[in-house]
């Protein structure tokens, strides 16, 4: 046989107690404060790739604009100042310049028929109609960090001109 269910009558107060909320708010601080720096870190990391990314696109547009024009076509860069912009020898127009955030920068470049190695001041690539260039190698870093997930490379190619980007370990 099934019995009714009887309704309980509540007795006391609803809610939660100040200590209750308290010790709630502490183990939410606790972990928000364990986990921003992991996630801070990780969205540099992100900048650093997209950044990366970004001055590929850059470099692969000017030899694509070379070819096209049949001109030569130059990509700067300075590093004291943490640009880059594409300079077409054809056209008087002045280049845009990119400017890459804080905390990403611009480390070195190694020319590639030399063997320079800049830290400082500017430096350029030339691509040339043929689709080759002067080749060299670019690093991009977060701060000065040299930790492998904290570290690109681009390297371009003086035989084909082409670009591939390398996260060095």
């Amino acid at each position: 046989m099934i019995k009714p269910v009887a309704y309980l009558k509540k007795t006391g107060c609803l809610g939660f107690t100040l200590l209750e909320l308290t010790l709630v708010m502490f183990f939410m601080a606790i972990i928000a404060g364990l986990s921003t720096p992991f996630v801070m870190s990780t969205l540099d990391r992100m900048e650093l790739q997209t950044s990366a990314r970004k001055v590929a696109s850059a470099l692969r547009y000017a030899r694509s604009e070379a070819i096209a024009s049949k001109k030569p076509v130059v990509f700067s860069g300075n590093l004291d100042r943490n640009q880059f912009w594409v300079t077409q020898g054809y056209n008087n127009e002045t280049p845009k310049i990119i400017s890459l955030t804080d905390p990403i920068r611009l480390d070195h470049f190694i020319n590639e028929g030399e063997d320079n190695l800049f830290r400082d001041d500017e430096f350029t690539v030339t691509f040339f109609p043929q689709g080759n260039s002067s080749g060299g190698l670019i690093g991009m870093n977060i701060n000065e960090s040299r930790n492998s997930e904290n570290y690109y490379a681009i390297s371009i190619d003086p035989i084909t001109g082409k670009t591939k980007i390398k996260q060095t370990k």
